[in-house]
């Protein structure tokens, strides 16, 4: 006689960041859909603001203490992987809205005390380069400067400037809210239209001292937040998680333009034939190419997510300068990727592929934009880790922003 079985026990509950990560999947049909009206608009709708509100994402990363899911590194890659499979642009914009929570969280209280007041999170959009100008009277700073690509700005409460205060070598983070920024309409490209990064600026702004921080305890394991808050990533460098930013949205978007590959492969005829292409030997090995080539990429971030997350828990140390340049090679590499197999599923998708209103065009336009980025440039990349493994001192010494 068979005995009874024991009842299953009841499933754990998803925690609140596992849940963001599983709403994240729900946003993509919709991103999709306002795909179109994103281009035109110039910004995202705000339907994919409030969507995203809705879901949890710009909660993903702040602390629990504040009300946030307090999710890791590997979470945050993983939703703005998916919500790039929906829309680069959407993915762009609302990833650096929910990573800048993060790096707010990390200022010192005082300053939270004014970005999460109302008790939610809190809109941020920042600028790096040019720096501008800073000087330093009664109280804190009188700022000035025009800054370009500010990914985000139509969507902000605050705004981040970067500037060099006089008679001094370290620029600073300045904190103003977005209605003391003048925004200038600039942002007329071909692709990442919807990200609306506008120029920004300020001409003999005040700042009080206590929404002003030096970039030297950015880039630092140590930071107001590291003290205050329990999640892991308090105490790991900010560009630990901004720097995978651009690598994993441009993944992502390489992931929807392989699906499209995949669906053409079962409709579209092969040349002067009645013959599906799926059916055809080229292109059974365009499509093996390109997942290959996508593989490739995704277990080369998958990598860089266990390297950074085992350092940082395995020692207090910083991440010294050989292996950050080899993650930046790795964020190159992704990026490299990526648009190869772009190219590859573009290359066997026949001409009906270029019609304006065919959706895996956005793809491949934000793609080639990103590509572009400053961050995977192939010249300041591979010039500076190529010095670095052979050796030898980088000819250009390195950027305002990443160093």
């Amino acid at each position: 006689m068979n005995s009874p079985s024991s009842p299953a026990a009841p499933a754990s509950p998803a925690s609140p960041a596992e849940e963001v990560v599983a709403n994240s999947r729900t946003l993509v049909p919709r991103l999709r859909e306002r795909i179109f009206a994103t281009e035109e608009m110039r910004r995202l709708p705000d339907a994919t603001v409030e969507d995203a509100d809705a879901a949890g994402v710009f909660t993903l990363l702040l602390p629990r203490e504040l009300g946030g899911a307090g999710g890791d590194l590997a979470q945050a890659v993983r939703v703005m992987r998916t919500l790039a499979q929906g829309d680069p642009t959407a993915a762009w914009t609302l990833g650096f809205l929910m990573c800048h929570n993060y790096l707010l969280a990390r200022w010192p209280s005082e300053a939270q005390q004014e970005f999460f007041k109302d008790g939610r999170p809190a809109q941020m959009a920042g600028v790096a380069n040019p720096p501008g100008r800073a000087k330093a009277v009664e109280g804190g700073y009188r700022v000035s400067g025009r800054w370009s690509y500010c990914s985000g700005v139509m969507h902000a409460d605050w705004v981040s400037l970067i500037a060099v205060v006089e008679g001094e070598d370290v620029p600073c983070f300045f904190m103003v809210p977005r209605a003391e920024v003048t925004v200038h309409d600039t942002w007329n490209v071909s692709g990442m239209k919807g990200s609306g990064s506008h120029d920004v600026a300020v001409d003999d702004l005040f700042v009080p001292g206590h929404l002003v921080r030096s970039l030297a305890t950015e880039f630092s394991r140590r930071s107001p937040g590291s003290e205050l808050y329990a999640e892991p990533l308090y105490s790991y460098d900010s560009r630990d998680l901004v720097m995978m930013i651009v690598p994993v949205v441009m993944l992502g978007g390489a992931e929807a333009v392989l699906a499209g590959y995949r669906e053409r492969l079962e409709k579209r005829r092969a040349s002067f034939s009645p013959v599906l292409t799926g059916d055809t030997t080229a292109g059974q090995m365009r499509y093996a190419s390109a997942n290959a080539t996508l593989r490739a990429a995704a277990a080369l971030l998958d990598d860089m997510v266990r390297r950074v997350t085992e350092h940082n828990a395995a020692t207090t140390d910083e991440i010294d300068a050989e292996m950050r340049a080899l993650l930046e090679l790795d964020c190159y590499t992704i990026g490299r990727l990526t648009w190869e197999a772009t190219q590859i599923c573009l290359q066997g998708s026949g001409s009906s592929i270029y019609r304006s209103d065919d959706i895996t065009q956005h793809y491949v336009r934000d793609l080639q934009t990103l590509r572009g980025h400053a961050t995977i440039d192939d010249d300041s990349i591979l010039g500076k880790v190529g010095a670095l493994m052979l050796g030898r001192v980088p000819e250009v010494a390195g950027r305002l922003v990443g160093q």
